[in-house]
């Protein structure tokens, strides 16, 4: 199964991993998953920073995955990856696949004002508080990735560019 690439957009809310996510859709026609979707299904009333709900969530994300991988050979998901619901998540996918991890940067007070402005509808619903409290936490970590993408500022086109290159270098596309 190594022969499936997982390409994981790691990175602060509102650092536009979704909209990464739908360039590498839309421009390279590799799955995009959102995360989001999944994860607002097994909610319920449950706060974001439940114990059992993110365990329940993780869970659920990875058994989508695998069942989406069944029928194609490459897909990109995102994630803010602070949880060690998310480490153990990426060890098993790095078990049976060709992970890719990217992580993508963005200024903070980008970040914010991204997330006050995006559609409520298809995401997790955060205070500001919140938004800063993750974000502070996902800059804390020193997590290694095999990538990076600066994203704040860049243009839809700047934006391919990286993802390119990041393909040709995985030996994707």
């Amino acid at each position: 199964m190594h022969n499936k690439q997982v390409y994981i957009l790691i990175g602060p809310k509102g650092s536009g991993k979704s909209f990464i996510g739908n360039i590498f859709r839309k421009y390279f026609n590799i799955d995009f998953i959102r995360v989001e979707d999944r994860i607002l299904k097994v909610k319920g009333d449950r706060d974001i920073e439940n114990e059992a709900y993110i365990k329940d969530a993780f869970q659920t994300v990875e058994e989508g995955l695998r069942k989406t991988l069944i029928e194609i050979d490459s897909l990109v998901f995102e994630s803010t990856g602070l949880t060690e619901h998310f480490n153990k998540l990426l060890d098993n996918l790095k078990a049976d696949y060709n992970v890719i991890t990217i992580k993508i940067n963005a200024e903070l007070n980008i970040c914010l004002n991204r997330v006050k402005t995006r559609d409520q509808s298809i995401h997790i619903n955060v205070s500001d508080d919140q938004v800063e409290k993750i974000n502070a936490l996902v800059f804390s970590m020193n997590l290694r990735t095999d990538y990076v993408i600066d994203n704040n500022d860049k243009s839809v086109d700047d934006l391919i560019t990286e993802i390119k290159r990041i393909l040709k270098s995985t030996g994707s596309k």
